[in-house]
């Protein structure tokens, strides 16, 4: 499953200055200068064009809490059927061998 989290511009870069500025203690010219010239332009030429691909939007994130539980539960269901279908064939070959060692019948590969 393709997932694109999507993110407002205005979020984006405020997230951008608090992690800059507040922790890594740079300098806000600097970070604004650096966003605007390289973050905001590699997004829009890099990212943005993915989300045609994608098979979920997620808008709002992370705030979107109902859109990343329902995306979980999805998840956990296709584990749970390719675990299923797994479980299946492994319970097929087990079948298989038990009953080729009965009959003395073992396949050499």
């Amino acid at each position: 499953m393709k997932i694109f989290v999507e993110a407002d511009a205005d979020t984006r870069l405020s997230r951008k200055v608090l992690l800059d500025v507040c922790e890594r203690k740079r300098n806000l010219n600097t970070v604004l200068e650096n966003y605007f010239n390289f973050v905001k332009p590699a997004f829009e030429e890099f990212c943005l064009p993915t989300k045609k691909y994608a098979d979920v939007i997620l808008p709002r994130a992370p705030d979107n809490v109902v859109g990343v539980e329902l995306i979980i539960e999805h998840l956990l269901q296709m584990m749970a059927n390719t675990s299923n279908t797994a479980n299946t064939s492994v319970q097929r070959l087990r079948f298989r061998n038990q009953s080729e060692s009965a009959t003395g019948r073992i396949r050499p590969h």
